[in-house]
């Protein structure tokens, strides 16, 4: 029963989300959790990023060059605004690993997208990531070699090696 239930709050959560998405623009986190609020849905930051990646829910620039949330399907070539998968190199800022972890910094709003992408490709050695605004957290598995995550990287997300602080 509680599976049941549970289920039924999930799904009508992410069809408000989406239906947030598609008919405003949302710049922010904190701004969805009001709206999603205003409708009796009562959400932590964590839960809505989540729901965000599951969804493919990610930022882009608008017509007005501010970032806003958009549904996957609204992330198509249109004025040359670039699909996001394509845009991952474009975002990443830098690139460090120290023992189990890594930390990609990307340009704001860019890092659950790049996670999503990670993600969706299940790199081996790689047990999954943390996605903020600007900041992409990757947790290895235990004894994972780094150097064979970064050519998973590269080969998935062209030139991210350049962007790897050296220790």
């Amino acid at each position: 029963m509680f599976i049941q239930i549970s289920a039924y709050f999930m799904n009508n959560r992410a069809d408000i989300i989406q239906e947030l998405v598609r008919t405003r623009v949302i710049r922010s986190q904190e701004e969805l959790i009001g709206l999603l609020a205003e409708k009796g849905i009562l959400t932590t930051q964590a839960t809505l990023s989540r729901d965000l990646k599951k969804l493919r829910i990610s930022k882009q620039h608008d017509k007005d060059g501010v970032y806003c949330y958009v549904l996957p399907e609204s992330a198509q070539p249109q004025r040359g605004i670039l699909l996001p998968e394509s845009r991952a190199g474009e975002c990443i800022v830098s690139l460090e690993i120290s023992g189990q972890m890594g930390v990609v910094k990307t340009l704001p709003g860019c890092a659950n997208m790049v996670g999503a992408l990670i993600d969706e490709h299940r790199l081996p050695g790689l047990m999954g990531t943390v996605a903020g605004e600007d900041t992409l957290l990757l947790i290895l598995r235990e004894n994972a070699p780094q150097t064979e995550l970064l050519l998973h990287l590269e080969r998935l997300i062209p030139g991210i090696g350049k962007r790897l602080i050296e220790k």
